[in-house]
């Protein structure tokens, strides 16, 4: 079994609001996410797979847009992966 799994902190404690607009708290949202990440390691290694987490820096990350009704927004954050 070969894989990759990616780790976004915009996926975690990120919310639109009843005003159109979002909430996003970022230190918890990163934390989240490495945490999430260690959390798939350690449950890899118990089963017998070697995983190798890693961090791409300054991804730049959207949501809402044209068509979705929301406002775009961009976000620049790390993203943690692993591959395995």
């Amino acid at each position: 079994m070969s894989g990759q799994e990616s780790f976004n902190p915009v996926d975690y404690c990120f919310a639109w609001t009843a005003d159109g607009w979002y909430s996003w708290d970022r230190p918890a949202a990163i934390k989240a996410a490495k945490q999430a990440r260690t959390a798939r390691v350690k449950e890899l290694k118990a089963r017998g797979i070697t995983p190798r987490p890693f961090t791409l820096s300054s991804q730049l990350i959207s949501r809402g847009g044209i068509g979705s009704g929301r406002p775009h927004v961009e976000f620049v954050t790390s993203v943690y992966y692993l591959n395995y």
